[in-house]
């Protein structure tokens, strides 16, 4: 039938004609509806810009494109949802730990005095003395948990107000004294100014300062010494804690302030502390809007500085 119509020269043109028409109406609608998915994917696009502003996605000018970065997109999120498993898988078995050594500890020696009756009263008052040291162990993991979880989450509220840091310093170094003793690593301040204003929380940067003058001291060499140092640049002050001990591998440093994460794990572990105390430094400063760096040379010792802002510069 085609062919008939082919043949007769007066039939053939409207036939080429037909088929031009359909072949072009079939390609419009292909286009639009090519189009019609185009602007639906740009639109998801853009919906996760919105999201996400810290690296967003570019505005695809193709189908193929689109599909193409929205592809490469799921690919990532997918590595971050491993990563994130993985963190997780390991962070819960960190914290089994810790809380497990304290734990079993108490219940070995409360299960030593139970079980045997004739034990002697000092025995009994060295065993119940260490169950109690462990006891305090406990309670210091379960409140830094409570502290960074409370960071993270926001919900934890600074109290700003104007103090003198250098005054704050003198407190804490008090504190420290007895630890440092154990090591014979001498404690020094060096201030050249009388006073050193800032605007931070008080209660927290002291925690901070605790926790990095220990820091300073587990992993100081025995007679070193850790310096605390304070200076101002006009606008913040800045401060510093460096000690001349171990010091932390270059591939290490990134890590340091993770929670859990131990450099050297068995020195840790037999100093004490629980683990968290640099990530409570590193979410406490941030809160304050700052950065806590880290300078070390493996064998040679660690520098850790973070800033305050003056109470006039907002």
């Amino acid at each position: 039938m085609v062919y008939l119509l082919f043949a007769n020269p007066n039939y053939s043109w409207l036939l080429l004609l037909l088929l031009f028409g359909i072949t072009t109406t079939v390609s419009l609608l292909w286009i639009r509806r090519e189009r019609k998915l185009l602007r639906s994917l740009q639109e998801l696009i853009a919906e996760e810009n919105q999201e996400t502003l810290v690296f967003p996605l570019r505005n695809p000018t193709d189908t193929k494109e689109a599909l193409s970065t929205l592809f490469q997109k799921r690919k990532e999120e997918h590595q971050q949802m491993h990563r994130l498993e993985n963190y997780r898988r390991e962070y819960i078995g960190n914290v089994a730990h810790e809380l497990k050594t304290p734990i079993f500890s108490i219940q070995g020696y409360i299960d030593s005095v139970i079980d045997d009756p004739l034990l002697d009263r000092k025995t009994i008052e060295l065993f119940l003395s260490k169950a109690n040291k462990n006891a305090d162990r406990l309670g210091e993991i379960v409140n830094d948990l409570d502290t960074i979880t409370k960071h993270e989450s926001g919900t934890l509220m600074l109290h700003l107000e104007p103090f003198d840091m250098r005054i704050l310093l003198s407190e804490n170094l008090e504190m420290l004294e007895l630890q440092a003793k154990k090591k014979n690593i001498s404690l020094h301040i060096i201030a050249p100014e009388n006073s050193y204003m800032v605007l931070g929380d008080r209660a927290r940067i002291a925690q901070v300062i605790t926790n990095l003058g220990l820091n300073s001291i587990r992993y100081g060499n025995e007679k070193g010494a850790s310096r605390f140092t304070l200076s101002s640049t006009g606008t913040k002050v800045i401060f510093e804690v460096a000690d001349n001990g171990i010091g932390i591998p270059h591939e290490q440093q990134s890590r340091v302030f993770e929670r859990f994460y131990r450099v050297d794990k068995h020195r840790n572990r037999s100093t004490g502390g629980s683990g968290l105390g640099l990530s409570i430094c590193k979410h406490i400063v941030e809160a304050h809007g700052e950065k806590i760096e880290l300078i070390s040379t493996e064998g040679a010792g660690s520098v850790f500085r973070f800033s305050l802002r003056l109470p006039d510069h907002l």
